[in-house]
């Protein structure tokens, strides 16, 4: 009895697109130039145009892409502060950059700072702040988390990993920060297999970025070093794939929001989880979506039957990063992660892709209410 087994994600590729990356892939083999070509330049340009930016500069994960804004902005021997409702590489990059990575606790509603530990955490030697747009929602308390990056002079960089696409307010995720990194991995809204950008209106960040991608090349004379750099740049493939894969994101998009409607209608009455209120100025780019479940319920039990059961695969949003054995000697701040430890343990991400419809979410929400019971 073979049972279908629902994803959790999985990249779109429009019939044009899946044409169109076979046809670039062959003039790229055709053209020999490997890197640094035309897919990179119109991906790049475009995506600025997209986000309403002034620089996009490709690079090989969205990691590296991160890593290059600390070390611009020179981290080492500052601290950064993040939340610890992150990824795992938001706080490697702080620390591979010789910067301290300072934890802040999140507000349940945003799933973004809680902006008055946020403001006590600033001390003397705060340089930054790394704003997670955590499954794709970005906070509706933006403006505040702005005033105070003026109010302390702090670079504010957006991890945009999950936020293709998303907005409040007109303003593109990507859009709003200093700078800005966006992850293409395989799972992601928008993939190039892997990959990352950076965006900017920082003139300087895109002339830095795009000479240490290339090992630290010269900028008047690509001979010479005058940087130290690596090879973190994005291939042609890559880039053929991203800028078609950029062709797609509105129909990717519009199609996430109404899997998401269905959500939130079919789930509306369920008295085990609660759905995030999303306000009209805010759209939610839905990488993940996610719920907040009931405190008695146990997760990993849930989990377990909704793929066992049901062929559902579901999973937490992250284990919140202070409790990764690999941190585990980064201090917890005094004023203390009990919103993240809660709401992490507590959520619950079910599939979200393009190719799943209205009756797949029918089925899905129908199984969760009964293992719920």
């Amino acid at each position: 009895d073979f049972m279908k087994i629902i994803p959790l994600s999985k990249p779109y590729f429009s019939l044009n697109s899946k044409k169109s990356i076979i046809n670039g892939m062959k003039k790229i083999l055709d053209s020999g130039t490997l890197m640094m070509g035309k897919y990179t330049k119109d991906f790049e340009k475009n995506f600025s145009k997209k986000i309403d930016v002034q620089h996009s500069i490709t690079t090989n994960t969205g990691t590296t892409a991160l890593q290059i804004i600390l070390n611009f902005y020179q981290v080492k021997g500052f601290e950064v502060l993040v939340p610890s409702a992150s990824f795992i590489t938001d706080v490697s990059a702080i620390k591979w950059c010789g910067g301290t990575p300072v934890y802040v606790d999140i507000n349940p509603k945003t799933l973004s700072f809680d902006l008055d530990k946020l403001e006590k955490s600033i001390t003397k030697k705060t340089k930054c702040i790394i704003w997670v747009h955590l499954t794709g929602l970005i906070s509706e308390d933006y403006k505040k988390i702005l005033s105070i990056c003026k109010k302390y002079n702090l670079k504010l960089i957006e991890d945009c990993s999950h936020a293709h696409g998303a907005k409040i307010d007109n303003y593109h995720a990507g859009s709003i920060g200093n700078a800005s990194c966006f992850s293409f991995y395989p799972g992601k809204i928008m993939t190039s297999g892997t990959g990352g950008i950076i965006t900017t209106n920082e003139k300087k960040l895109a002339e830095y970025a795009k000479q240490v991608r290339l090992f630290g090349r010269c900028k008047d004379n690509e001979k010479e070093i005058c940087l130290e750099g690596n090879d973190w740049f994005m291939d042609e493939f890559r880039a053929c794939i991203g800028y078609y894969q950029l062709k797609d994101l509105n129909k990717s998009l519009k199609i996430r929001k109404n899997l998401a409607l269905n959500y939130n209608s079919f789930l509306s009455d369920e008295k085990n989880l609660s759905l995030f209120k999303i306000k009209k100025n805010n759209s939610h780019a839905y990488y993940q979506f996610s719920v907040l479940l009931n405190k008695k319920i146990n997760r990993e039990k849930l989990i377990n039957i909704m793929k066992t059961k049901y062929g559902i695969i579901s999973k937490r949003i992250y284990k919140p990063v202070h409790n990764e054995q690999i941190f585990s000697k980064i201090p917890i701040p005094k004023l203390g992660l009990k919103t993240t430890e809660d709401v992490l343990s507590r959520s619950l991400c079910l599939p979200m892709h393009c190719y799943l419809t209205k009756k797949d979410i029918k089925y899905i929400c129908e199984s969760l209410k009964s293992a719920l019971k």
